[in-house]
C-alpha cells in the first residue's frame, strides 16, 4: 500500500502522536480539528491507511464523502431528513420500531455490529440531533445500550471556524428547546462522555506565512482592515475564465452561482433544450433543487442533484452533457460512463411539533418532479468545503452570510495569487459564532488526553487479568486488576484484593461443572453415533435382504441426519441414488463424503462415472485422473478417464488411457 502522507508532513509533531495515541490505543471519542490545511483529512487517510481497527467513513455531503473514501451519513445510517428529538418515538424499541422505520439489511446490521471505529469527515455540518440519532442507533443495533454510541469509538474531523449545520428557520423552532446550538457538539450524548478536542496547529497547505497569518486572523475574527485591503487587491471584476477549461467560481448566494452558469450555458454552441418540471400540489420555488425550466445544451457542465439508487453517481457528481434526444439526457460522468439520467422526484413537506404526544409529525403539500441535474461551472461555498484549488474565482455579492463562509472560501485556495475577487470583501464577510469559540477553547487539554491513556491501559490491564482468569492464575489476576486501578480507579487495597480473590476461587467449582457437561455431551453424541450406526446396518439389511431400495434410502437418510459426516453412509446412499435414477443426488452425495475424505478411490471413482452420466465431462475427466493416480493399477478408472476424453474430443489421449486399462486386464 502507498503512504498516503506527503513528503513533507510531521507525524512526530505532538498533536498529531496525541490523537495517534488515542485512536490506537483507547476507545475514547476524538474530534480532530484545525485550520484549513493542517492535515486533517491526511491524518484521516493515515488512520484508514495504519488502524488496526474496523472502520468506516462517512461524511455529511456526497462531495466531502468520495474526498474521504466513504458514504454520506444518510445514507449509511438512513437519517431522516427532518429534526429528530430525544426520545423520538420512531427510535422506539418498543415492538421493533426502529426496526422497521430504518429497515436495515441484515448484512448492515452486521457491519454496525462489528464495527470499531467510526470516522465522521466534516463534521462541522452535522447537526447535534443527528449525532444523537447516530449514538441511539448505535446502542440498539450493537445490543449495548448503556454505553453512548454503543461501545463504539467516534473520531469526528473537521473545523468548526468552518462551514455551520444547513438548519432550517422551521427546524430549529422545534431543535433549540432542546439543544443550546444546531453544532455537533451540543449532542446530548456528550454530557455522558468527554470529548476529547485535538487541534493540528501545522499548516501544510499553504507555504506562505504571511498568507497563513492572514487566513488564521479571518478564522477568529482578529482581521483588521490591512488584512482587508491585502484580499482586496486579487480584486479584479473584469475577469473571465476560458470557456473550456475547469476554473471554479466559489459563491456565497445562490442566484450569483444561476447566473454564472446561465452566461456560461449560453457561450456553448448549439441549441438550448428546455425541460419543464411538474409541480403538484405546493412546492415554492425557493426550494426546488433544481430549475423548474432546466436549460440544458449539449457540452454543459452539469451536476447531479439526487443519488442515484443504482449508485452510479451520487448528489454533488459533476458531468458533462454529452448528447441530448428523444430519449432523454445522456451524461457523460467524470470515470468517462455515458448513463442516460431519467427524471426524479421530490416531495415538498411540512414538520410540525405535535406537542400532545411529544414527537414530529410530517404532513406532505407537494411534489416536484424533474432531471436531477444543474448547470456547474460555479457551486456555493457551503460545497467547496474539503477541497483544495490552485485557480478560485471568489463572488462574494451581497456578502457573507454564515459563520466560517469567508474562511472556507479564501483557504481553499493554495496561495492568495491564485484568487481572483469577482466583487471585494468587507469586514462584515468575517462572521465567527460565539458557541464556536467557547467550544474551541477546549482543544489540546493535556490532562484529559493523558487520562484517556490512562484509562485505555487500564481496560488492557483489565483484559489481562481475565486472561489470567481464565488460565486459574488467580494471583496474577488479582495483581493485573490493582495495576489496572492505579491506572484508572484506586483499587489496590490489600483487603479489596482478597475479597476479589475468593470471589474468584468459584471459578475453580465452575470448572469442575463444566467438565462433566462435556463429559455428558460426549455421553450423548456417542449414543448418536450409534444410533446412526444402527440405521446405517438397517439399510444395508434392506438392500441385502429384501431388495427395497426405498426403505434403504430412508435408513440411509436417518443415519446422515443424526450423522452428517457418515462417511460409509455418504458413500452407500451415493451408490444407491445412481440405481435409483438420481444422478444429481448421487453427486451431492458423493462430493460430500469427498471432502471428509479428499484421497477416497472409491469416492473419486464413482463421482467421475455420475459425473459422465451427466455429460459434466471435464469434471468427470479431473475425478477419474485423481482415481489413478490413488490407485495406479486400476484398470476401469483408465478407461472411464478414456471415455471422457473422447467426450472432450481429445482422441489421442482417450487411446493412451484405454491402451493402460487393456494392458491392466479391463474388459469391456
Amino acid at each position: 500500500m502507498n503512504n498516503v502522507l506527503p513528503d513533507n508532513f510531521d507525524t512526530d509533531n505532538t498533536e498529531f502522536q496525541d490523537a495517534l495515541k488515542l485512536i490506537q490505543h483507547t476507545n475514547s471519542s476524538v474530534f480532530l480539528t484545525g485550520r484549513a490545511g493542517t492535515g486533517k483529512s491526511t491524518f484521516l487517510r493515515y488512520i484508514c491507511q495504519h488502524t488496526h481497527k474496523k472502520f468506516v467513513v462517512v461524511a455529511p455531503t456526497g462531495i466531502a464523502a468520495i474526498n474521504a473514501g466513504g458514504v454520506t451519513i444518510h445514507s449509511f445510517f438512513k437519517v431522516p431528513f427532518r429534526p429528530i428529538l430525544p426520545d423520538d418515538p420512531d427510535l422506539s424499541t418498543q415492538k421493533g420500531r426502529i426496526f422497521d422505520f430504518l429497515k436495515y439489511r441484515k448484512s448492515h446490521t452486521q457491519i454496525i455490529k462489528e464495527l470499531d471505529l467510526l470516522i465522521i469527515d466534516e463534521v462541522s455540518m452535522v447537526r447535534g440531533d443527528v449525532l444523537d440519532f447516530i449514538d441511539r442507533v448505535l446502542r440498539v443495533f450493537t445490543k449495548n445500550m448503556n454505553q453512548p454510541f454503543g461501545g463504539k469509538q467516534l473520531l469526528m474531523v473537521g473545523d468548526v471556524f468552518q462551514l455551520e449545520p444547513v438548519v432550517k428557520r422551521d427546524d430549529w423552532q422545534i431543535l433549540r428547546r432542546f439543544y443550546p446550538s444546531p453544532y455537533f457538539f451540543s449532542a446530548r450524548v456528550f454530557k455522558q462522555i468527554p470529548l476529547v478536542q485535538i487541534e493540528l496547529k501545522k499548516v501544510y497547505r499553504q507555504n506562505d506565512d504571511t498568507f497563513v497569518n492572514l487566513l488564521d486572523r479571518i478564522r477568529l475574527k482578529q482581521a483588521g482592515n490591512i488584512d482587508i485591503a491585502a484580499i482586496n487587491e486579487r480584486f479584479n471584476p473584469g475577469f473571465q475564465s476560458p470557456i473550456d477549461e475547469f476554473f471554479i467560481t466559489l459563491a456565497t448566494r445562490r442566484d450569483t452561482v444561476d447566473y454564472i452558469n446561465d452566461s456560461k450555458l449560453e457561450q456553448l454552441e448549439g441549441h438550448e433544450h428546455e425541460f419543464t418540471g411538474r409541480i403538484s400540489g405546493e412546492f415554492p420555488e425557493s426550494g426546488l433543487p433544481t430549475l423548474k425550466e432546466l436549460v440544458l445544451k449539449e457540452n454543459a457542465q452539469v451536476m447531479f442533484v439526487k443519488n442515484d439508487m443504482e449508485k452510479r453517481w451520487y448528489n454533488g457528481s459533476l458531468g458533462r452533457v454529452e448528447e441530448i434526444d428523444e430519449h432523454g439526457i445522456y451524461v457523460r460522468l467524470q470515470n468517462e460512463e455515458i448513463h442516460l439520467v431519467e427524471k426524479e422526484v421530490w416531495r415538498n413537506i411540512r414538520y410540525k411539533y405535535d406537542e400532545k404526544n411529544n414527537r414530529i409529525i410530517e404532513e406532505e403539500l407537494g411534489s416536484f418532479t424533474q432531471y436531477p441535474l444543474k448547470l456547474a461551472w460555479a457551486i456555493t461555498v457551503h460545497k467547496s468545503q474539503g477541497l483544495t484549488f490552485d485557480k478560485v474565482m471568489l463572488d462574494f455579492s451581497g456578502g457573507a452570510f454564515a459563520g466560517g463562509q469567508l474562511y472556507v472560501a479564501l483557504s481553499r485556495c493554495v496561495s492568495l495569487d491564485g484568487i481572483v475577487l469577482k466583487t471585494k470583501i468587507s469586514p462584515r464577510d468575517v462572521i465567527v459564532n460565539n458557541e464556536v469559540v467557547a467550544f474551541s477553547k477546549a482543544a489540546n487539554n493535556k490532562v484529559l488526553i493523558e487520562k484517556e491513556l490512562n484509562k485505555a491501559e487500564a481496560q488492557d490491564l483489565y483484559k489481562n487479568a481475565q486472561l489470567h482468569f481464565d488460565a486459574g492464575n488467580f494471583n496474577d489476576a488479582v495483581h493485573s486488576f490493582a495495576l489496572a486501578n492505579e491506572k484508572q480507579e484506586a483499587l489496590s487495597v490489600e483487603s479489596v484484593q482478597r475479597m476479589i480473590a475468593i470471589k474468584l476461587s468459584k471459578i475453580t467449582q465452575l470448572e469442575h461443572e463444566v467438565k462433566e457437561l462435556n463429559a455428558a455431551i460426549k455421553r450423548q453424541q456417542k449414543n448418536v453415533q450409534e444410533f446412526a450406526r444402527e440405521y446405517y446396518l438397517m439399510a444395508n439389511e434392506c438392500l441385502l435382504k429384501f431388495k427395497d431400495k426405498p426403505s434403504a434410502l430412508g435408513n440411509f437418510n436417518k443415519a446422515l441426519q443424526l450423522k452428517p459426516q457418515f462417511f460409509d453412509a455418504l458413500v452407500k446412499r451415493a451408490g444407491l441414488h445412481v440405481e435409483m435414477g438420481d444422478l444429481e443426488g448421487a453427486d451431492k452425495d458423493y462430493s460430500q463424503a469427498d471432502k471428509l475424505k479428499r484421497k477416497s478411490y472409491q469416492v473419486k471413482y464413482n463421482r467421475g462415472r455420475t459425473r459422465l452420466e451427466l455429460k459434466r465431462y471435464e469434471q468427470a475427466y479431473n475425478d477419474l485422473l485423481q482415481a489413478t493416480q490413488i490407485k495406479k493399477d486400476k484398470a476401469e478408472a483408465y478407461f472411464y478417464l478414456g471415455v471422457a476424453c473422447e467426450k472432450m474430443g481429445d482422441m489421442q489421449k482417450a487411446a493412451e488411457y484405454k491402451n493402460i486399462a487393456e494392458h491392466l486386464g479391463f474388459d469391456e
